[in-house]
């Protein structure tokens, strides 16, 4: 009976004070701009029926909670890591976003590959520069060996770069999985 290749791996900033810096500034502008929105709309509909109808402070305050809504909806993306999950010759690629939800990606079986590398390897040019490839950036470390992955999904040229550990990688770089001259050292 075979054994299945199994490894999943998280990976998070390893310098993310600016991250966190600006996760809790977003959350105190959320707070103070939803405030201040709440208040100016209050004193808006306060002064109804007492004369003129002040429009302009019923745009800041619906700017102000507009803002305040926006800041809500994109504040888990400043704090996001990668679960990269290998099994059996397939890479499924997902994004958590702030420790609570999960966005999938892609999966990405290995017989569909048709060159992966090192970034640093030359090859990477070839792909990287091509204007109708769509690239997608799945890494958050810019220092470590990253690696890159060209394939075609759905008539749709895809570059992937990722981040894997060199456990990873001695299962990904199995004869298995990736077909002859794949591999670009």
């Amino acid at each position: 009976m075979a054994m299945d290749n199994f490894r999943e791996e998280i990976v998070i900033k390893r310098h993310n004070g600016f991250a966190n810096l600006t996760y809790y500034l977003a959350w105190a502008m959320l707070i103070m701009f939803g405030v201040i929105g709440i208040f100016i709309i209050q004193m808006v509909i306060n002064t109804i029926g007492r004369g003129a109808f002040p429009w302009q402070m019923l745009i800041i305050g619906v700017i102000m909670a507009g803002l305040a809504v926006l800041i809500w909806i994109k504040k888990d993306t400043l704090r996001v890591e990668y679960e990269y999950t290998f099994t059996n010759g397939v890479l499924d690629i997902s994004m958590v976003l702030n420790n609570s939800k999960r966005r999938y990606l892609t999966e990405l079986n290995l017989k569909t590959v048709e060159s992966c590398g090192k970034v640093t390897h030359p090859s990477f040019n070839r792909y990287v520069n091509d204007k109708n490839i769509k690239k997608h950036n799945w890494f958050l470390n810019r220092d470590n060996d990253l690696v890159y992955f060209f394939f075609t999904k759905n008539a749709v040229r895809h570059l992937v770069i990722i981040e894997p550990s060199e456990e990873m990688m001695k299962l990904i770089n199995n004869p298995r999985y990736l077909g002859f001259g794949v591999w670009q050292n």
